[in-house]
């Protein structure tokens, strides 16, 4: 059987998932890797950390190959953001920098007075950011002399990876984008912002499209992994732009929504100008010619890990706890929020991390309008309806801009519920559509690994079938005066709270 190898190369873990060319997985496994943290504000990874990922959970899967099964080819999701420096060789000379690291204040506010604001995002698709490569790069130049003199090319974890697949260097356009060295227009490294770093063209990877092919994987590297020499590497995609190809989301009005801690939207404008309108981040979209709209409401899904453990298991023991689970907890909110109404009998909640209070420095949520008539259900149901009244918000900035959201099609933790999806297609307006797929990104890897080895004609013509799978869930017409009420209310509460 012929087979597809789709990784997902994460902050925190990497996930590796064959697939028949039907989409079925056929083989899965996940290794996780820790964080360095060693000052206030730095993120740091051992480089070598993601490569063991990479070889583990490829390991792993091999050993569940068949004498009849054939992988043709893989392809990687990853982490977009981050920076691995390296010799000549490929050998990390420091740790990989997060894209969660904040040491680059400094050199961000320098980008911002030499080019300004405006420049840099309508360039990049990214307003100026400290946790970016470029700022990282110019940190390097500024603070570690000895490592930035010490490195030949500067990689990101797409790159570093396939080079240490293939030998070859390759960077792909959804990832470069995220590095502010890269101009979003013309799908190139901008020489001007190369300099403004204090590097040059050839210390890059050269770019190109996902599902380029990149080469098969050298000798050294299927003894490392267990897959054989004769597995072509095509060129992969930043994790939310695979996932974006996994579940379909390459079209103007289709809107990708992932639901887990962090609440991100990813969208497909119809131009660059559009996209920019938004105030949006931009990137390339792992569909050559098309772009995508980043933007994240923030950790608005703690908000209900916090009422489980602080509010909804309060008056019990941890012996009792233990004994329900985290997914009985869940089942218990789900049936909680079905027995109160829609509006939760007039309660309001402010996400406790996230949102727009993130943006105007609010710094604390919670319940509006609490009163001795509400139960436990109303809190819960105002909780889930809380963050989904913080995503209309958001959905009416971007229409506003002129992006078109006709679709929700919403994955992650939140997706799985019986009831958020219900009420975030109430509470927006916009008909939800829940994917089959899992996982995602891993998905998407596989199809562009598909395109690379010409099982699929393009990006876009992969695992078509898939959509016929999908669940859809349409706003109830009737609850759209009642929602409209609350939401109003919602904004004049925050504005009083701000």
């Amino acid at each position: 059987m012929d087979l597809l190898l789709g990784l997902d190369v994460g902050t925190t873990a990497t996930k590796a998932l064959l697939f028949d060319l039907c989409g079925h997985v056929v083989a899965s496994a996940s290794y996780q890797y820790g964080l360095i943290t060693p000052h206030e504000g730095w993120v740091e990874q051992d480089p070598e950390d993601l490569w063991r990922g990479v070889v583990e959970t490829t390991r792993a899967v091999a050993r569940d190959l068949r004498p009849e099964d054939r992988v043709l080819a893989l392809s990687q999701s990853s982490q977009g953001g981050t920076t691995i420096p390296v010799d000549a060789d490929g050998c990390p000379t420091y740790n990989a920098i997060s894209w969660m690291d904040q040491r680059a204040v400094i050199q961000a506010d320098r980008l911002r007075d030499e080019w300004g604001d405006e420049f840099v995002r309508a360039t990049t698709g990214w307003a100026p950011f400290s946790g970016l490569p470029l700022q990282h790069i110019a940190w390097l130049r500024d603070n570690r002399p000895d490592v930035f003199e010490a490195s030949r090319y500067f990689l990101f974890v797409n790159d570093f990876i396939g080079y240490r697949l293939t030998g070859e260097f390759c960077m792909n356009p959804s990832d470069a984008s995220i590095t502010q060295l890269f101009n979003i227009a013309e799908v190139d490294w901008d020489d001007r912002l190369l300099t403004s770093a204090g590097i040059r063209r050839d210390q890059l990877s050269p770019v190109h499209e996902s599902g380029h092919v990149v080469g098969h994987i050298t000798r050294a590297a299927s003894e490392a992994t267990g897959l054989p020499t004769s597995v072509l590497v095509a060129n992969g995609a930043h994790d939310q732009y695979c996932a974006a190809v996994g579940i379909g989301v390459y079209h103007p009005g289709r809107v990708m929504l992932s639901s887990g801690t962090a609440w991100v939207i990813l969208a497909v404008p119809e131009n660059i100008d559009i996209g920019l309108g938004t105030g949006m981040s931009m990137s390339c979209h792992a569909v050559p010619g098309r772009w995508g709209a980043l933007r994240s409401l923030g950790g608005v899904g703690t908000s209900l890990e916090w009422f489980l453990d602080q509010v909804w298991e309060g008056g019990r023991s941890r012996t009792e706890s233990r004994s329900v689970g985290r997914g009985g907890l869940y089942d218990e909110i789900t049936e909680a929020v079905r027995r109160s109404p829609p509006g939760a009998e007039g309660l309001l909640f402010f996400p406790l991390s996230g949102g727009h209070s993130v943006q105007t420095g609010v710094t604390h949520g919670g319940f509006v309008g609490l009163s001795l008539s509400h139960s436990r259900d109303d809190m819960a149901r105002a909780v889930l309806e809380g963050v989904a009244f913080e995503l209309r918000w958001v959905l009416d900035e971007i229409q506003a801009g002129g992006l078109r959201v006709d679709e929700l099609k919403m994955v992650g933790g939140a997706a799985r519920s019986s009831v958020w999806p219900r009420i975030v297609a109430d509470i927006t307006g916009v008909p939800v559509a829940l994917p089959s797929v899992t996982e995602a990104a891993c998905l998407g890897a596989a199809a562009l690994s598909g395109v690379g080895a010409g099982v699929f004609p393009s990006a876009e013509e992969t695992f078509g079938y898939l959509t016929e799978q999908e669940s859809r869930v349409d706003p109830a017409n009737d609850l759209k005066p009642i929602y409209d009420g609350r939401f109003a209310r919602y904004q004049r509460s925050f504005a009083a709270l701000e």
